[in-house]
């Protein structure tokens, strides 16, 4: 990763850079505990619930001025980019091993790439097309090897997918609107829609929900998910994306697969296949490739 730092300023958006990874790596290992106690669905909901009021009053507060023009494109951003993100990892993540999640994620730059030559925005050239093939062997690998992790699925792998790939939209299309508005008005547009979309949802389970058996593990989890992973991290995130260009911020993605690993083998007990080391190593590498030559 080349995210070498000259100045004090460099220094300080890479530390909130890093910070923003590591936060998002607890969260892998905390949404898969609360989500063996609340489901899938009902959790995403809570979250966005909770998400909502903890930044709405700061939204107030700023009472920020909003262009009627952006009003809408501020609504879908937020809800494609953090609200789809965050329901498609939390229902993935059900569903398959936190280490197959951790590996997806780091295709994010991948994604950027792909999103940003449809826009016309880059071209792909040759070295950037191998560094791609490299990384979805690597992905195959994960999904097709023998000793591939107890507990994954191909469908969790593929949600999880998804919300990779409608938060690196965000990141290619959000470039030019994030600049005009701060961190606090594109999160809680994100989590307000997102909340009021997955309301009916979210009423329908919890009315034969019985909450009184989750344990304060399951409730601890949801409430790191709501303040830390889906407001402050997304605060720092928007912060340094305005800061610093979109390519070299995704490049801390690559500490993602350690950073997510590392947890969820002392958190959860989740084991170390060589499927899964051969996959990892695919997957940067062809990151590595493809965003060297950008």
């Amino acid at each position: 990763m080349n995210a070498s730092v000259s100045t004090p300023r460099e220094m300080h958006l890479f530390v909130l850079a890093l910070l923003a990874q590591f936060l998002w790596a607890l969260n892998n290992s905390l949404s898969k505990i609360s989500a063996i106690y609340i489901p899938s669905v009902l959790l995403a909901g809570i979250r966005a619930i909770l998400a909502a009021l903890i930044i709405l009053p700061f939204f107030l507060i700023r009472k920020p001025k909003i262009k009627k023009e952006d009003f809408w494109k501020l609504t879908a951003l937020g809800l494609m980019g953090i609200g789809l993100n965050q329901f498609m990892f939390v229902v993935g993540v059900a569903r398959t091993a936190v280490t197959h999640a951790g590996l997806i994620i780091p295709i994010a730059p991948i994604l950027i790439l792909g999103v940003s030559a449809l826009m016309g925005l880059e071209k792909i050239t040759a070295p950037k097309w191998i560094g791609m093939g490299i990384a979805f062997v690597g992905v195959a690998v994960l999904q097709f090897s023998n000793s591939a992790t107890a507990g994954a699925t191909l469908m969790g792998d593929f949600l999880v997918f998804l919300g990779i790939l409608s938060f690196s939209s965000y990141v290619v299309f959000g470039k030019g609107i994030t600049r005009n508005y701060d961190g606090i008005v594109v999160n809680t547009f994100a989590y307000v829609t997102t909340a009021i979309v997955l309301l009916p949802f979210t009423l329908y389970q919890a009315k034969d929900f019985d909450f009184s058996v989750v344990p304060w593990q399951a409730w601890a989890g949801l409430l790191y998910m709501a303040i830390f992973s889906s407001v402050i991290a997304y605060l720092i995130y928007h912060y340094v994306l305005t800061h610093m260009s979109a390519s070299r911020i995704s490049q801390f993605s690559y500490l993602q697969p350690i950073m997510t690993a590392s947890l969820a083998i002392m958190l959860l007990g989740e084991p170390v296949t060589l499927a899964l080391v051969l996959s990892g190593v695919l997957v940067l590498a062809g990151v590595w490739v493809a965003e060297r030559v950008r």
